[in-house]
């Protein structure tokens, strides 16, 4: 009886680490899968988003007077004056609009260079 007993129990610890260690080895696989899944996010999501607020931002430093802006509400007109971080378009002959100069989505046509 005693002999049973003995094998049993060494039979239990040996059960028992291979568990621990199994477990271990999921836990790590865990982690190792969530840093691929952020390294992949960051790549497709964050840095092409980067990519653009920088060509973005380049954009609207470069502005001048004169350049014909479209804003991000679809109006389009030329750029008269700067104020800060506003931006005085005309639209018409005789309609002007202040805007921020953040909300210029793109640029239509630069001012000609004589």
């Amino acid at each position: 009886m005693l002999f049973t007993t003995d094998v049993y129990a060494a039979g239990t610890q040996a059960t028992g680490q291979a568990a621990t260690t199994g477990q271990q080895s999921g836990i790590g696989s865990t982690i190792f899968l969530i840093i691929v899944w952020l390294v992949i996010i960051y790549f497709l999501i964050i840095m092409p988003q980067r990519k653009r607020n920088k060509a973005h931002n380049d954009m609207l430093n470069t502005l001048e007077e004169g350049d014909e802006v479209i804003t991000s509400g679809g109006i389009k007109g030329e750029i008269i004056s700067f104020d800060g971080e506003f931006v005085e378009l005309r639209v018409d002959k005789g309609v002007k609009l202040t805007i921020k100069k953040s909300y210029i989505q793109s640029l239509h046509k630069k001012k000609a260079t004589i």
